[in-house]
């Protein structure tokens, strides 16, 4: 599925839905926003979620970490900052959370790791919300593993 209007391109059918889902409450051309969001909605892929909050001076900060990412990917993260990761990590995802936060639109991607000597494809897509204001101060990250 590409997006005509974002230029996404999604791979995985529960990412496709999510992002269905945002589009959804996007409604009248509105940004969706943080307070109405609500996790009932996101039951679907509720194990497959991670939301990132921005506090006021600028950092990622992990507000849910999904239970089963922190079994994969080393313990559980929420109340952490981007600072707790790894180097080449932790610049990776600063540079993407910053261009849906500056672009205010979502992105996606798919990356290729090792994870206990396995290698594995995942696709991730960060979803922003915004404040009434329209700063972005959530974003709801998807990730799925593709083989």
């Amino acid at each position: 599925m590409t997006d005509p209007q974002s230029g996404l391109t999604l791979r995985h059918p529960q990412l496709k839905s999510l992002y269905r889902e945002w589009v959804k409450l996007c409604g009248d051309g509105s940004f969706p926003m943080a307070a109405d969001l609500d996790p009932r909605s996101l039951r679907p892929w509720l194990d497959h979620l991670v939301v990132i909050r921005i506090t006021t001076d600028g950092r990622f900060v992990y507000g849910y970490y999904n239970p089963n990412y922190a079994e994969i990917f080393d313990g559980d993260r929420v109340g952490q900052s981007l600072e707790a990761l790894p180097e080449e990590q932790r610049r990776l995802l600063d540079a993407e959370y910053r261009q849906v936060q500056q672009e205010r639109l979502p992105t996606s991607r798919i990356y290729t790791a090792l994870f206990d000597g396995e290698e594995q494809s995942w696709e991730r897509l960060v979803l922003p919300f915004f404040t009434p204001k329209g700063r972005v101060e959530k974003m709801l990250v998807g990730a799925y593993r593709l083989n």
